[in-house]
């Protein structure tokens, strides 16, 4: 039985099921196996882990009976009917069992997601900066500063480079915000007064790809001069433990540059043909054999 922790509804889980269940597998999907109306039961020791799931009325699977899990989200619970409080909590017990539990499966895992990962799923570029730099993959230049004239000078020198204006980016979200007008300047500098902004250069269209485990998939007709950039790729992967990811590539004044990551790859973001190219190799990932009894 392969386990899909999602949403049913949520296209990538009815795609993954969808294309397992065409090849002959069995599949599971649950949001959170953690929480009614699934059963778990995890039996851990110095010697043996064993666990025991039942997704609602459906027979108890042991874990030597599951064949693969797939990750698409931390098992969130329904926050109808609890307290903040008590929701905070048990919330937070939820995702540490179950992180938890996902590493100490010995079947494939995708994504089998590290702690930091797992607790900010939504971290900015910003933190992405240095682990792409060292797997070679260009990263826009960006300032964060809370002083009025240094944000004013590096406006100056982007425009020095033929770019039009500067994009500021909360930290805590995937708004941006172009800033051309000396209306948008002094809107910046009310915000820098209570607390720095992060800015950087303007970029043209993205470009969408995904790598899922040695595939890099781009979303349309691979551009020539991105070719070069899929051993990077593959190494940023890597190096993040992430079976699965997703990126955005744009051209910028200084060139191409990786300006967006997202750790839960979202299907609908892609065309057909890469959509059906991403869930195969995705497939391949949940039905290969787990090297040495430990997947991905």
């Amino acid at each position: 039985m392969h386990l899909l922790l999602g949403d049913p509804q949520d296209v990538r889980c009815r795609a993954v099921r969808d294309a397992l269940e065409a090849r002959g597998h069995s599949t599971r999907i649950t949001p959170n196996p953690m929480v009614d109306p699934s059963r778990f039961s995890w039996w851990l020791d110095a010697d043996r882990s064993a666990t025991s799931l039942a997704l609602e009325e459906q027979t108890p699977v042991p874990d030597e009976q599951i064949d693969s899990v797939l990750v698409f989200n931390a098992g969130w619970i329904d926050p109808l009917g609890w307290r903040p409080n008590d929701l905070a909590y048990v919330q937070a017990e939820t995702q540490a069992a179950l992180l938890a539990w996902l590493w100490s499966l010995d079947c494939p895992v995708v994504n089998r997601y590290p702690p930091s990962i797992w607790y900010r799923p939504q971290a900015p570029l910003l933190s992405w900066h240095r682990l792409l730099r060292r797997s070679g993959l260009p990263t826009p230049e960006t300032l964060v500063t809370n002083i009025e004239q240094q944000a004013r000078s590096f406006g100056h020198r982007l425009a020095a480079d033929d770019a039009h204006g500067v994009v500021y980016g909360p930290l805590t979200s995937e708004a941006r915000y172009l800033i051309t007008s000396e209306e948008d300047w002094k809107g910046l500098v009310a915000l820098q007064r209570v607390a720095p902004v992060s800015l950087s250069a303007p970029h043209g269209e993205t470009q969408m790809v995904c790598v899922v485990g040695d595939a890099v998939v781009w979303d349309s007709e691979r551009p020539r001069d991105m070719g070069r950039l899929e051993p990077a790729l593959r190494r940023f992967a890597a190096a993040a433990g992430l079976a699965v990811v997703e990126l955005a590539l744009a051209l910028t004044s200084r060139g191409t540059c990786v300006v967006a990551v997202q750790t839960h790859p979202r299907l609908e973001r892609f065309g057909d043909a890469a959509r059906a190219e991403i869930v195969d190799a995705i497939v391949q990932l949940l039905t290969m054999e787990a090297e040495g009894g430990r997947g991905r």
